[in-house]
């Protein structure tokens, strides 16, 4: 009976720590979406500054949140973000507003796709 406890108590700590998982990672990538979108709001009204001011605090933003999305499960593309956001920041500082632009793209196919690896399917019990 002891045993069938312990084990009882085991299981409902991993699910809650998978369902916790779960919207941790919606939770920030929702937030990260809605980022990237004011963003390119506001490269697409050619408005460099506050698309710059955006893009430095998305960096940061992301910094943070990368240390938990790491912690949960390793992740080569959460390390790509940095990068992307790095050469957006520097299309900004030239001017390159179709450069910029581009980036915005790619970073949004690189989170869905991270978004995608991190969260937990049917197809990932099987």
């Amino acid at each position: 009976m002891k045993k069938a406890i312990i084990l009882t108590i085991i299981l409902l700590l991993i699910l809650s720590a998978g369902i916790s998982e779960h919207f941790f990672v919606h939770k920030t990538f929702d937030r990260f979406k809605e980022q990237t979108r004011s963003i390119e709001n506001a490269i697409n009204e050619d408005d460099i500054e506050t698309a710059l001011e955006k893009s430095e605090a998305l960096l940061d933003w992301w910094n943070k949140k990368r240390v938990v999305i790491e912690a949960i499960s390793y992740c080569q593309d959460a390390r790509q973000v940095n990068v992307v956001i790095g050469e957006m920041i520097g299309s900004l500082k030239c001017g390159d507003i179709e450069n910029a632009s581009s980036k915005i793209v790619s970073l949004n196919e690189l989170t869905d796709n991270i978004r995608d690896i991190l969260d937990f399917n049917a197809i990932d019990i099987i």
